[in-house]
């Protein structure tokens, strides 16, 4: 596996630029956000955080992909045992793993769930930017995963739903400022423009019925597709 670029530095982001849109049917927000332009974008290089965002704590998140770019084989088993410690950059990069190793259902169901809670995190931000870096994301993670999900809706709508319920019943450990970090404002500012902690679980369940509605749309839609095509 070729060395991945650290969770800190926008190159991550920057690397899978130009790749084929994967975004998939449970895409929700790309409908609602304003399109982005050149000056909306992420920094495109290594940045180095200031102020509050140098004091985002990623260290664990980071360990995780760097054990994982290095090779270490019980990594992934580490990651399941406690996923609600890791951001979503390092659930993307195992379902990625799990996905190209033949564990389909696992692996779609972790890249939901990576999408998902990228999403809510990229709400709870006030720089905008964020949610160009979770569509970044979703192009690199979900380039295999995104034409498998739509190819069976059924399948799809059985584990994006088990992605929703298990996600209500969670607790998030991990500090959702980690999007703060792919966005435009770590590269100029030193304080981050963010939801306060209380408002947090209000905006996961918020988006989770987005998410689910956007699901029911967009499988609609597919199912009409399929039922004209077999015509």
């Amino acid at each position: 596996m070729k060395k991945l670029s650290p969770l800190l530095l926008c190159v991550l982001l920057a690397a899978c630029a130009g790749k084929p849109d994967s975004d998939t049917a449970a895409n929700t927000e790309s409908k609602k956000q304003t399109p982005q332009t050149s000056e909306q974008q992420p920094p495109q290089g290594p940045v180095t955080p200031k102020g509050e965002f140098a004091r985002i704590d990623v260290s664990r998140s980071q360990q995780a992909m760097d054990d994982i770019a290095a090779g270490k084989a019980d990594t992934i088993n580490t990651i399941l045992q406690d996923p609600n410690s890791y951001a979503p950059p390092v659930l993307y990069l195992m379902s990625a793993i799990m996905f190209d190793n033949d564990y389909e259902d696992q692996g779609t169901f972790w890249y939901y769930v990576a999408q998902l809670r990228a999403r809510s995190d990229a709400n709870k931000s006030g720089d905008n930017t964020t949610h160009a870096a979770v569509s970044q994301l979703n192009k690199q993670f979900g380039v295999r995963i995104g034409p498998h999900s739509m190819g069976n809706p059924d399948r799809l709508q059985a584990i994006v739903n088990q992605v929703l319920q298990w996600d209500s019943e969670q607790t998030r450990d991990y500090d959702p400022r980690w999007i703060a970090l792919q966005g435009r404002d770590v590269a100029t500012e030193t304080t981050i423009d963010f939801a306060p902690e209380a408002k947090w679980q209000e905006i996961n369940a918020l988006t989770r019925n987005q998410y689910r509605q956007g699901l029911e749309q967009a499988l609609a839609e597919i199912r009409e597709k399929q039922a004209e095509q077999a015509k």
